[in-house]
């Protein structure tokens, strides 16, 4: 099928005029690098067991909240029970079993409004999994890992998933992020930082170290890889956000310079904060100054067991 001779004109003529629409933003250092577009297919890379699924849900809660975009979520090796539970905390910005049972409920049915969960009792095929995202009427789907999917494991099986997915949001507009594992190679001692602070711990992966080959990368529109130096002291409440690949550059977004990533800081559990800046401040429920206070005692007391009081 043919394009319509002319059909265009409206984008040139906006683009001249500078009126293309942004990527939606968060509220934070981490917008400079990252933007959230409809119809894109989006790779995330890390390490096992450096916190991508966290990290992906905090930043789908603020997206979320910010801009009322709705998640179809399949997980394979969480809970649904788990992300929420996460999610509600991150919400409310209380620790989760500090909060009354009439709060868990009402959040949670808040939170739900915006995130719908695939069961993962049943192992998919990856073009099942786009029609469940597709029937959703969510705007965006999540599948996390595609190691978890029933798929051909071969590189001519990754390019017909990778085409039959940017098809799909082509068709559809939603957007599509995979997460996804490097190959053995990255997480052999030829990856670990050979000197300095961080000196033998392990380095993130490289793009090309992602499991199943350039198929992923040749299609996705944007790529990020996220990291954690686990069993470093100083450094493991921290995550590592390196964005390395940003198709379209103009409606925002861009790479992060080399050994510059974005420092993500785990705030005590209640989600991240970037430069000193807590994007969920605002959108968060109200709390009543009977919560503040109660707050206010717990840091006390945990500032007395930890002997980090400033007398």
């Amino acid at each position: 099928m043919l394009t319509t001779k002319g059909d265009q004109t409206e984008y040139l003529l906006n683009y001249r005029e500078g009126k293309i629409q942004m990527g939606l933003e968060i509220g934070c250092y981490l917008d400079e690098y990252l933007r959230f577009k409809p119809k894109q297919l989006n790779i995330i890379l890390g390490h096992d067991n450096v916190g991508k699924t966290y990290w992906i849900n905090w930043y789908f809660l603020t997206l979320a909240l910010k801009h009322d975009l709705t998640f179809c979520i399949w997980s394979g090796e969480n809970q649904k029970g788990q992300i929420l539970r996460d999610l509600i905390q991150m919400y409310a910005g209380i620790p989760f079993k500090e909060l009354t049972k009439s709060q868990i409920m009402s959040y949670s049915t808040y939170i739900e409004q915006f995130f719908t969960f695939v069961d993962n009792r049943k192992l998919y095929k990856p073009n099942d999994l786009l029609s469940i995202f597709e029937d959703s009427g969510c705007k965006v789907g999540l599948i996390d890992p595609f190691t978890g999917l029933n798929r051909t494991m071969t590189y001519e099986g990754n390019y017909t998933f990778m085409n039959d997915a940017r098809e799909f949001v082509n068709r559809t507009g939603m957007t599509i992020y995979i997460n996804t594992h490097p190959n053995t190679e990255s997480g052999r001692s030829g990856n670990l930082f050979a000197d300095g602070d961080w000196k033998g711990h392990l380095k993130p992966p490289l793009k090309d170290h992602i499991e199943g080959g350039k198929a992923f990368l040749n299609r996705c529109d944007d790529m990020i890889v996220i990291h954690r130096l686990v069993k470093h002291q100083g450094m493991n409440k921290t995550t590592w956000i390196n964005v390395e690949k940003v198709k379209d550059v103009e409606t925002g977004g861009k790479h992060t310079a080399l050994n510059e990533p974005v420092f993500c800081n785990f705030a005590r559990g209640l989600g991240f904060e970037v430069g000193s800046v807590d994007p969920l401040s605002n959108l968060r429920p109200k709390k009543t100054r009977k919560q503040i206070d109660s707050t206010t005692q717990h840091t006390f007391i945990k500032s007395i067991i930890n002997n980090d009081l400033p007398f």
